[in-house]
C-alpha cells in the first residue's frame, strides 16, 4: 500500500453533480448507484464541494418538511478535503486519519487556481487495499 497511488487503487468512477440539483435526486442517484457521496462542481467541471449521505441526513433532521427540495449547494461541505492525483494511498490514509474523515476527493490543478476532481478514496477503499495486500502475503 505504501507506494500505490491513488488512481491505481481506485475502483470505482467518481459521480458528480453540480450544486442546482435537488438533495433528493442527488439522494436517489446515492442509493441506484451505491455510492456514499457525490462531489459538487460547477458548470465547467471544477470543484466545489462534497455532499455525503451524512449531509443528507443531517439536512432531512433539520429541515423534515422541505429537505427533498433543497439543493447540493444548500448541504455539501465546501471545504473538502483533497489529495493530488501523484499522492500514495498511504499519504490518504494518513489524511483520513488525521481529519477524521471518511473520504478524500483526489484532484489534478486546472492551471485557474480551481481543482478538477478526479477519484474519491474512502475509507472503504483503503480496507479493500490492505485485505488484498494480507492475502499477497
Amino acid at each position: 500500500m505504501k507506494n500505490l497511488q491513488v488512481l491505481a487503487a481506485k475502483r470505482l468512477e467518481i459521480t458528480c453533480c453540480t450544486g442546482a440539483r435537488s438533495l433528493l435526486s442527488v439522494a436517489t442517484r446515492m442509493d441506484e448507484e451505491d455510492v456514499s457521496s457525490i462531489v459538487v462542481t460547477d458548470e465547467n467541471g471544477y470543484l466545489r464541494g462534497i455532499v455525503t449521505r451524512t449531509d443528507i441526513v443531517r439536512m432531512a433532521l433539520a429541515h423534515p418538511d422541505r429537505w427533498h427540495e433543497m439543493t447540493c449547494t444548500d448541504a455539501m461541505t465546501r471545504d473538502v478535503v483533497t489529495a493530488p492525483v501523484t499522492a500514495t494511498l498511504e499519504h490518504v490514509a494518513q489524511l483520513l486519519q488525521e481529519k477524521h474523515i471518511h473520504r478524500v476527493v483526489i484532484v489534478e490543478p486546472a492551471g485557474n487556481g480551481k481543482l478538477r476532481p478526479l477519484a474519491v478514496i474512502s475509507d472503504h477503499d483503503i480496507v479493500y487495499h490492505l485485505v488484498h495486500a494480507a492475502r499477497e502475503v
